[in-house]
């Protein structure tokens, strides 16, 4: 792999900015060159790649958001279509998936990328990784572990999503010490594991990789979702920060620390509501300026996430910057009868439950153009009502609660080609949502 995509060692904190800067001088450079929609933007402003001297010039660039992916896809392509060898869409979480095309010299930083982040993650060639995500459905976290884990020289079990009976088969068949997981399937794993007499505690596991969904709380504790985990099997949990379009994974080194940021293959800035940049420990909006990319280079991506920003790690024990868990989507943030939510207060919520329920959280408009959320679950009676109290307290507000039979949830949950759960579903009409 090119030397430029490893991560770098023995640079202090001005030798990566100033790397900062000259990676971005030269991403602007082939932005220009190469790629007719950034060109036309560069030329709307006024704009010459020579003003750009480094990261103090960013207040000068546009964003680009979701909707410049949907209607200039083309335009944004770099190399000749001859060129792209694979291609992947994102999970649509905030609308319409859209496409993004990878040619040869991106496999090679995806791959990079993921080695880069499995060493963060302290993982050795001596391990065995058990994928326990997709690696199809144009999917591109599945792939980049796959390559990143070959590039390592770790073993591999690829058995994919779902099936608790053949991913505990294959941990004790092969000897599996590393899980990539989404973590709230180790839960359902954890269930199978009592049900039919296993001892995680046997198990060769020493740790699970955990994408999509977060498992720590803004502190950098535990939220509901890590402690009922952690209860249960006491291997250690990583949690990891990354989307299709940043074509890059910020990874936990250990428990708790956030996620480290590359800064040799992506420009993160983290802005308040005025697109200013925000202090250590503040939250704000992440944008993200991925480097290397060679067939759809992105400038100044508006993720939608919110997190919290940390000069070095969120316990002290670690340099560079690093976010915190996603606290919510800024354009998924609610406001029911007058309380402020993110959908994920609701789910770490449910997740406090002795018994997490099968369910989905659908959040329509009222007939006064606010928020009105609503929990589908396979609960009723006594339980039902539990739930509803717990919740209450909780949040500060009841959402409606609509039994459902399980099966009818989990064909919510699980829409067609999707590649994750939807445990949100956002059905507002979105000229009616009340900020």
């Amino acid at each position: 792999m090119r030397p430029e995509l490893m991560l770098p060692k023995g640079l202090d904190a001005g030798a990566v900015a100033a790397r900062q800067d000259r990676l971005l001088r030269e991403h602007v450079a082939r932005l220009a060159d190469r790629s007719p929609h950034y060109r036309r933007l560069f030329k709307e402003l006024g704009l010459q790649p020579g003003d750009i001297k480094g990261t103090a010039d960013l207040h000068l660039l546009p964003f680009t958001r979701n909707t410049d992916l949907e209607q200039a896809s083309d335009a944004m392509l770099c190399v000749e279509r001859r060129a792209v060898i694979d291609h992947v869409t994102t999970s649509g979480t905030t609308g319409r998936p859209v496409a993004l095309l990878l040619d040869e010299p991106d496999l090679e930083r995806l791959t990079a990328n993921e080695h880069n982040s499995l060493l963060m993650a302290g993982v050795t060639r001596d391990d065995v990784v058990q994928l326990m995500t997709t690696l199809d459905r144009r999917f591109m976290a599945g792939l980049a572990y796959f390559l990143g884990t070959r590039a390592l020289g770790a073993g591999l079990v690829r058995v994919g999503p779902g099936a608790a009976a053949l991913q505990w088969d294959s941990i004790h068949r092969f000897g599996s010490t590393v899980l990539v997981v989404v973590p709230s399937f180790l839960v359902k794993l954890l269930e199978h594991a009592r049900a039919h007499g296993i001892d995680p505690a046997r198990s060769t596991v020493r740790k699970a990789i955990c994408i999509g969904e977060p498992i720590h709380g803004p502190d950098g504790g535990w939220n509901n979702l890590g402690r009922r985990i952690k209860a249960d099997w006491d291997i250690e949990l990583l949690g990891t920060y990354a989307s299709t379009e940043m074509a890059t994974a910020c990874t936990e080194t250990h428990e708790g620390g956030g996620h480290a940021v590359q800064p040799q293959l992506m420009l993160v800035e983290v802005l308040d509501e005025h697109d200013r940049p925000v202090a250590h420990g503040q939250a704000g909006d992440v944008v993200a300026t991925p480097f290397h990319v060679s067939a759809m280079p992105l400038l100044r991506y508006r993720t939608g996430d919110i997190c919290v920003r940390y000069d070095g790690a969120m316990d002290g024990r670690g340099g560079g910057l690093h976010l915190g868990p996603v606290l919510g989507r800024r354009q998924h943030r609610l406001k029911v009868r007058g309380t402020t939510l993110f959908p994920a207060q609701v789910l770490d919520a449910i997740n406090a439950l002795p018994v997490i329920p099968t369910f989905v959280v659908v959040c329509t408009t009222d007939e006064l153009g606010g928020d009105d959320l609503e929990v589908l679950l396979d609960l009723e009676g006594d339980a039902l009502e539990a739930c509803r109290e717990h919740l209450r307290a909780a949040l500060r507000v009841a959402p409606r609660m609509t039994t459902l039979p399980g099966a009818a949830i989990e064909t919510l949950k699980w829409p067609k080609d999707s590649r994750k759960p939807q445990l949100f579903i956002d059905r507002r009409e979105k000229g009616l949502h009340i900020p």
